[in-house]
């Protein structure tokens, strides 16, 4: 009890500190708008006008994401006309939610969870934009309830979150993708129909269909026509796979490296597999990989905490490289077939998609630092094909067959 309370002392303490440090950074969320929030901001004044968005608002206005965001902005400003500061407040909080739902104790008589909230505060992104008029950080919060009641067994509710998810922002139909195919996968191992743990995400994912009708396309025609767009992202049958491989490295040094010095130096837990099937598996991954990025080597924007080291690297091979090895990296990590790997797997198809920019990996950043917290990798329904394998590439220790029947009688699927 006495451990219990001391770490809920400490996570007080490192919330306190660190978002008191946002607060003061930002200006008290009131400083002048920054990049993108200038036209996040002139977007949501346009719903400002009306507590209730017409139909026509909410078919066409000036940005690619889709709409809810500037909606609540709007709504905000129509009650209580504060400026950027009510929005702002918005990521603020839900940047708290997803501290406190990684970081919180709660009954665990460990420092595991507070580590992991640290390890996400590493990913520049995730504080950079907890005080910003931007809809990352709101999409995340988001994302992660939704994963949180998926894994409580409460798929209405986790359903409903991944709506909200995709309409604040389209790529986070990889999500609710990602689930449905992980327990579709279960089902057929099993040998038994889907439940509603498939069918409740599939059909949050295919709201997504809903906005394209509604947009006419892939986003509102008003961006469009006034925004040049790449052809992977105004073509709906055109991809651009460089900047999948993108996400991948950009998984490799701001999730795989900090977790794997997590578990080495903190928890003192790593014990790699030097099996020679391993090894084999290994040397498949690097040379398949390896191959995806010779053929598509990613560019870098100047979007990208990347682009400040490959600028001052002595030629494109190099960088190259690097790219190459954090990706070759996260699919060693990942290589199991289990929900992190469903998740890695759609998440890549999305980012596809999208232009390449280390941003767009938080979302799954803040789930996985969840899944570490709570020790959600070594749960009993995580592997996609009901066969538990304790080894993992990397890290993973190795769980006794009387160790999984007592986790499953821990922790049964509860019903609806």
């Amino acid at each position: 009890m006495r451990i219990q309370l001391k770490n809920s002392y400490l996570f007080i303490f490192l919330v306190a500190l660190v978002y008191s440090m946002v607060f003061v950074a930002s200006d008290w969320l009131q400083g002048p708008l920054w990049d993108d929030e200038i036209g996040f901001w002139r977007t949501s004044l346009t719903f400002s006008q009306q507590l209730i968005p017409s139909f026509a608002q909410i078919q066409d206005y000036d940005q690619f994401s889709t709409p809810v965001p500037f909606i609540l902005f709007g709504m905000l400003e129509y009650l209580f006309n504060l400026g950027p500061f009510a929005a702002r407040m918005v990521s603020f909080l839900s940047s708290l939610g997803i501290a406190w739902l990684i970081g919180w104790p709660g009954k665990q008589g460990t420092t595991k969870p507070i580590f992991s909230l640290l390890g996400l505060f590493l990913f520049p992104f995730f504080l950079l934009l907890s005080g910003r008029l931007y809809t990352d950080v709101i999409a995340a919060f988001l994302g992660l309830v939704g994963v949180v009641l998926y894994l409580r067994d409460r798929h209405i509710s986790s359903g409903v979150m991944f709506v909200l998810a995709i309409a604040c922002r389209q790529f986070m139909l990889a999500f609710p993708v990602a689930i449905a195919a992980h327990e579709l996968a279960r089902a057929i191992s099993g040998r038994r129909w889907p439940s509603l743990s498939f069918f409740l995400p599939a059909g949050a994912a295919l709201t997504i269909m809903a906005w394209v009708v509604l947009f006419g396309g892939l986003a509102p025609a008003t961006a469009t026509a006034d925004r040049w767009m790449p052809s992977f992202q105004s073509s709906l049958f055109s991809f651009s796979i460089e900047n999948g491989l993108f996400f991948l490295s950009t998984l490799g040094w701001a999730y795989v490296i900090p977790e794997f010095l997590y578990k080495t130096f903190l928890l003192k837990d790593f014990k790699p597999n030097l099996s020679r099937s391993n090894l084999i598996k290994l040397l498949i991954i690097a040379v398949a990989v390896g191959i995806l990025f010779l053929l598509f080597p990613p560019s870098v924007s100047y979007l990208s905490v990347f682009y400040r080291v490959v600028i001052r690297l002595p030629s494109e091979g190099w960088a190259l490289a690097i790219f190459a090895s954090l990706g070759i990296l996260t699919c060693w990590r990942f290589a199991r077939l289990d929900l992190a790997f469903s998740l890695i797997l759609f998440n890549f198809l999305i980012m596809t998609k999208a232009i390449a920019w280390d941003k767009y990996a938080l979302p799954i950043i803040v789930i996985f630092w969840y899944f570490q917290a709570r020790d959600i990798y070594n749960r009993h329904d995580f592997n996609s094909f009901n066969i538990y394998k304790g080894d993992s590439n990397i890290h993973e220790h190795h769980v006794s067959e009387s160790q999984v029947k007592l986790r499953i009688q821990d922790s049964p699927r509860k019903s609806i």
